[in-house]
């Protein structure tokens, strides 16, 4: 079945009396299909692992549903006239889940490591334009900027990057598999690739929430499994099913299929440094040769919309620029302009945990063959996947990026020179100096402008070839409540129950 919830719906359920009042109580069995690899919210890099940080650290504003911004930590929130300081009010009694009481000097502990270098966080970024950070009593927190940055909220409230832990994880070196937080639920198990336990956190400052006692995240990196699992009601939420599963899954009694357009996309990250992927003719030669619809069919069985540029059609910040069909010849008459007439090899490199990446990967080999690129499939575990991708030792991966709300999550930290997660070695003076300009412009057609003329860059240079958005789908037993399926691809459970 399919679960459709609007406000609507909701408030003419809860009017007319039948609304059951939610169950306190239970451990929701979980399956990730990633594991979290490392859960130093600083320094991972990997979905699995924020999606699990979601449920145990807090950020100062949040999104709701409706992806906007709304406090959280912070109560209240001022942006100054001239947009160089914003000033953030905490909730009084906030504690974290060992007790200690949250004051505005964690915070500030927490973004200085964040802004320091030697800390070598690939997040650093979301925070551009911030000269200092002060906490003038426990419940203030004054960020400085040397400009004004528009992205600032979006940022606050979109990324677990920038949650709030206690800084004493740290110094005693269980940041990596045990931060501690203020969120609804604490890290009490972890066994690195098998399983994961939160447990209530005791001291959250929601008053009555979290319902469940429990979540216990099991690690089942086959998404057959996982759905057999669902179905045998071995789990009762999955992070994910078989994208061929879906249709039949919806017309099950015992299983609720629950989606949202995701603020995401899939592509193919192309090493730029050395050898024939430098040229960017023979880049656009693989852009001309894919066939987009085929790729999205057999990856996601259509549960998926084409595109050639990465911001999903339903955001504001939709350029649908789009300046390649698919056209083999005019792929083999770059391939030959650049060089290659007779094609050349190179790796194709996806992860056994994203399992659409190994079907991506299977279409676009024998795309690319038809042009004369002669490619190997080389599938990888995800913690040695994301080590070869952070080392550069690959020719073209194909993974999938969460942008979030604002334009800055699609372009800053994959495209400027030198960023940490610029895992291509992309680098364009042009795209840098529009990079620092956009973020910084508050004005929306301004910045639109701007990120217009980034956006068209970037796809005719191809450093990305983008193949599709995702649906975001999660699948679970109709017994589960108070879960949905969010366009920020966010999964929280501090509202989840069990109706049993």
């Amino acid at each position: 079945m399919t679960r459709i919830t609007t406000f609507a719906l909701a408030l003419l359920v809860a009017l007319a009396g039948f609304a059951a009042a939610q169950t306190r109580g239970g451990t929701l069995v979980a399956a990730w299909e990633q594991e979290p690899v490392g859960l130093d919210p600083h320094i991972t890099s990997a979905r699995s692992s924020y999606q699990v940080l979601e449920n145990v650290i807090d950020t100062l504003l949040t999104l709701d549903a409706e992806q906007t911004i709304v406090a959280s930590l912070a109560e209240s929130w001022e942006v100054a006239d001239d947009g160089l300081t914003v000033t953030f009010t905490l909730r009084e009694g906030v504690r974290f889940s060992n007790g200690t009481d949250l004051v505005a000097d964690h915070v500030v502990t927490v973004f200085d490591r964040l802004l320091d270098e030697e800390t070598g966080s690939g997040n650093a970024w979301r925070l551009a334009g911030v000269t200092d950070i002060a906490a003038p009593d426990d419940r203030t927190v004054v960020m400085t900027l040397e400009s004004p940055n528009p992205s600032l909220l979006g940022h606050l409230a979109s990324s677990q990057a920038l949650g709030i832990f206690d800084p004493a994880g740290v110094d005693d070196g269980t940041i990596n598999t045990r931060p501690v937080g203020t969120g609804p639920f604490m890290i009490t198990d972890f066994q690195p690739g098998t399983s994961l336990m939160l447990e209530r956190n005791p001291h959250y400052w929601q008053e009555g929430l979290p319902y469940l006692d429990a979540v216990d995240i099991r690690i089942i990196g086959d998404e057959t499994v996982i759905r057999s699992s669902l179905v045998t009601g071995d789990i009762d939420w999955a992070f994910t099913v078989p994208a061929q599963s879906v249709e039949e899954l919806e017309a099950r009694d015992d299983v609720v299929i629950d989606s949202a357009a995701a603020g995401a996309y899939y592509y193919i990250g192309v090493n730029t440094e050395e050898g024939p992927l430098a040229d960017v003719r023979v880049r656009q030669a693989i852009s001309f040769a894919i066939n987009r619809d085929n790729v999205a069919t057999a990856a996601e069985f259509g549960n998926a919309e084409v595109t050639q540029d990465p911001i999903p059609s339903s955001s504001a910040w939709d350029f649908g620029y789009a300046p390649y069909g698919y056209d083999p010849e005019r792929a083999r008459s770059l391939l030959a302009e650049a060089g290659y007439p007779d094609g050349f090899e190179m790796e194709i490199m996806p992860t056994s945990f994203i399992q659409p990446t190994i079907r991506a990967a299977q279409v676009i080999q024998a795309d690319l063959a038809a042009v004369g690129i002669r490619t190997q499939i080389r599938t990888l575990e995800w913690a040695e996947w994301l080590q070869e991708q952070g080392e550069g030792n690959y020719d073209t991966y194909v993974c999938s990026w969460n942008g979030l709300v604002d334009p800055d999550d699609f372009f800053y930290a994959q495209h400027k020179t030198g960023e940490v997660f610029n895992f291509t070695g992309y680098s364009n003076p042009r795209v840098d100096e529009l990079l620092d300009e956009a973020r910084m412009i508050p004005e929306f057609d301004a910045r639109r402008e701007l990120y217009e003329e980034i956006n068209a860059t970037i796809v005719d240079e191809a450093p990305y070839i983008y193949l599709y958005n995702p649906l975001e789908i999660h699948a679970y037993h109709p017994d589960v409540m108070g879960f949905e399926a969010r366009a920020d691809q966010a999964v929280r459970f501090v509202t989840t129950w069990l109706d049993r």
